[in-house]
């Protein structure tokens, strides 16, 4: 990643409502909120992202730049709130299939002297965005739900990552979040004890809690720094991005 000064974090798990998205927004408006300039891309198809937190549209896409060519500042859109830019994706990163694997890299080349972090929130899958996202990060942030069968649906991300480090000079980080943790469920603990008995110091020490206030956010357009800037959800994204903010890449 030489000649590159942001680190480039991928969000990504192939298993649905996990809080990928929920992460990727979060961590980057706690960054932003930490005085850092963060670009954050939307490869997911659905969109999630974008709609929550793009604020004009865009004259063109992630999948534009990725596709056509197009120039990636004209995919690039403020969100209103500082420090925090977006890249929106739209239906075409759904049909994205791996090419050139240093196609984002050279892509971003031209801006990433103006960010401090790049994070991408990849779709829950493991082909063509994704794979081009975990070929091209510093680190995979892994965000783990703490229910049953949690660690069972790693294998095929685990999997994912041995291609991925044949194919890189030198393979990303990888980093694992306990999100929508319940202290309350016991089953909740014995999730956590598991993965960081798995995974040791690969699992971040912040613990994102089940909340109400961080589930119904998106339907507000909000991050949950806006929606419920004093709750545990929001104390526990901001203890997250001081832990990423600390360990750099």
């Amino acid at each position: 990643m030489s000649g590159l000064t942001a680190s480039i974090y991928a969000i990504a798990n192939q298993k649905g409502g996990v809080g990928k998205t929920t992460t990727a927004v979060n961590l980057a408006a706690a960054l932003a909120g930490r005085e850092h300039r963060v670009l954050l891309i939307d490869f997911d198809a659905q969109g999630s992202t974008s709609r929550l937190l793009r604020e004009e549209p865009a004259s063109a896409t992630i999948a534009d730049v990725l596709l056509e060519g197009a120039v990636i500042e004209s995919a690039t859109v403020t969100t209103g709130r500082r420090g925090l830019m977006l890249m929106p994706g739209d239906r075409s990163m759904g049909e994205y299939a791996l090419g050139d694997q240093n196609v984002l890299r050279s892509r971003l080349a031209g801006v990433m002297e103006a960010y401090a972090y790049v994070i991408i929130d990849c779709p829950p899958s493991l082909e063509g965005a994704t794979l081009l996202a975990l070929l091209t990060c510093d680190e995979v942030i892994v965000p783990v739900q703490c229910e049953y069968l949690a660690l069972e649906g790693l294998v095929s991300l685990m999997e994912a990552m041995e291609g991925v480090r044949r194919m890189r000079d030198e393979g990303p980080r990888m980093r694992y979040l306990l999100t929508m943790f319940d202290r309350r469920n016991n089953l909740a603990w014995e999730v956590a004890r598991e993965v960081q008995g798995h995974f040791g110091d690969q699992v971040a020490e912040a613990v994102i809690p089940r909340s109400v206030r961080l589930a119904e956010s998106p339907g507000f357009r909000r991050t949950i720094f806006e929606h419920d800037p004093k709750g545990p959800a929001a104390a526990a994204y901001q203890a997250f991005a001081v832990e990423v903010e600390r360990r750099g890449v």
